[in-house]
């Protein structure tokens, strides 16, 4: 094949899956160019603003919804209007719009990303799998000229240094859980001489030495949790994809011991990070304090159980606190903020996509080796996402929130390619009249609620000016993150 029909082909590609290479952009952004919390946001707010704003006018967005089934439709409409309401009277407005808007740009782009996945080839999927495996690849890069410098530099590093972009390591961890399935996909479904295959285990391995070295407790328990659902539920089939995954973990377990203990003190140095020290917290604190915001988020939910105290006025709530600005566990943060009925349309919501992902999987036949890897793969990330979130703020940091849209709007698009003729009447009918006033209405409402709260300080979060007398006071100490890295308000 030459080159001319190469980029050909890559263009045609990337133009039928342009949402999904817009996430993968941003994505991108935050993990090359971005320093910290705040320009992350930055960047997620400005690129899937701009590509909401590309879909809206091309009319991509609301053939997207058209695509949606009527139920998770209303579903997803009730939420979103008890999250409104939950807004009314809160002590910030703006913060609690901000939040509102932000789950309906995430939401808008797992939909997206699932009716492009849904009606791409394999070879568009393929190309784009290998892309977000290049960000990850090139990522892995900057973390490492960061260890090379140390070592040549012979300077003892623990792992917080190695949080390169990242207000904190654990931010890294969250978008991890997400993204480690799709490299370890990509291992599974490449030939087995192929450079891809080679280079994507090399990055996973890498990703997992780095779970072990910043002894990411979370993340490990997702994706073991991840794997064993898969097995249940998919049995034989998904071992092509599950030895992947224990491959290249028991590669990165050896990358860990070489890494940060074989060569530095080779070099001369202590071994690098805290050796043992995660079975010693895991046996003194099992739960790193959490309880104490597990228990604030119950008292607000026994006391606003219809609407909460307001879309993430937990960082108001729970502010006397001083361990964080969220509850680290998303069925709390739901029912704290948005009330107990809005939970409940998350949980009915997210029982419709499993068994939708189920009876795709009973479609696949035993010789479609890439499409069982295809459904493991997104049993193992959804499974590790709703995991992980019980205990982080997977669904709070801009990073990991761009990887769970791209994942589930993966797991979405695959789960409907198998039901062709499903496919096929929702694109011939195309998007009713509501669909498109809904679907404008909901968009523009979010882009310019966003626009409102974060735009005239957006430049000012970018430079990482000095907080504000106000954000200063509320923020005294160390700062615990929400919409920016100084969320307590």
């Amino acid at each position: 094949m030459t080159s001319a029909a190469i980029f050909d082909m890559a263009r045609s590609a990337t133009r039928r899956l342009r949402y999904s290479y817009v996430l993968v952009l941003a994505i991108a952004l935050n993990f090359l160019r971005a320093n910290g919390h705040d320009q992350q946001r930055c960047i997620e707010l400005a690129v899937l603003g701009l590509g909401l704003t590309g879909a809206l006018l091309t009319g991509q967005l609301a053939r997207a919804l058209q695509a949606v089934p009527l139920m998770l439709r209303g579903a997803g409409a009730v939420f979103l209007a008890l999250g409104a309401c939950a807004t009314i009277g809160t002590v910030s407005l703006a913060h609690a719009l901000s939040e509102w808007a932000m789950f309906v740009m995430l939401g808008l782009s797992a939909i997206l990303v699932a009716d492009e996945f849904a009606s791409g080839d394999a070879l568009e999927r393929h190309c784009l799998l290998q892309v977000v495996g290049a960000v990850c690849a090139l990522y892995s890069l900057r973390v490492l000229l960061v260890y090379v410098a140390a070592l040549a530099a012979h300077t003892q590093i623990e792992f917080q240094d190695l949080s390169t972009g990242f207000s904190n390591i654990r931010f890294f961890n969250h978008a991890q859980t997400a993204l480690l399935p799709l490299l370890v996909l990509l291992v599974a479904a490449s030939a087995r001489a192929s450079w891809t295959r080679r280079v994507a285990f090399l990055v996973a391995a890498y990703w997992w030495s780095l779970v072990f070295f910043t002894e990411s407790r979370a993340t490990m328990l997702a994706l073991a949790a991840g794997a064993a659902v898969a097995w249940l539920l998919r049995g034989r089939q998904a071992r092509p994809m599950l030895a992947a995954l224990a491959a290249t973990a028991l590669a990165g377990a050896v990358l860990y011991l070489l890494l940060y203990f074989v060569i530095p003190v080779a070099a001369g140095l202590d071994a690098y990070g805290l050796s043992g020290d995660m079975l010693g917290r895991s046996a003194s604190n099992p739960i790193s304090g959490r309880q104490f915001l597990w228990k604030r988020a119950a008292e607000l939910i026994v006391r606003h159980p219809l609407l909460g105290v307001g879309p993430q006025h937990f960082a108001h709530y729970g502010a006397d606190l001083h361990t964080g600005a969220h509850p680290h566990d998303w069925l709390l943060q739901i029912a704290a903020e948005w009330g107990l009925p809005a939970l409940l349309c998350v949980l009915f919501m997210l029982g419709a996509g499993a068994r939708g992902l189920l009876r795709a999987g009973r479609t696949v036949g035993a010789a479609e080796s890439t499409e069982q890897a295809l459904c493991a793969t997104c049993i193992v990330a959804v499974s590790g996402i709703v995991v992980d979130s019980l205990f982080s703020g997977v669904l709070v940091m801009p990073q990991s929130q761009m990887s769970v849209a791209l994942v589930i709007g993966i797991a979405i698009g695959w789960a409907r390619s198998r039901h062709p003729a499903t496919l096929a009447g929702a694109g011939a009918s195309g998007a009713s009249i509501a669909t498109r006033v809904a679907g404008a209405v909901l968009a523009l409402s979010a882009l310019c609620m966003l626009a409102a709260v974060a735009g005239p300080v957006a430049a000012r979060k970018w430079e990482g000016e000095a907080l504000t007398a106000q954000e200063a006071a509320n923020n005294q100490g160390q700062q615990w993150p929400r919409l920016w890295q100084a969320g307590y308000f």
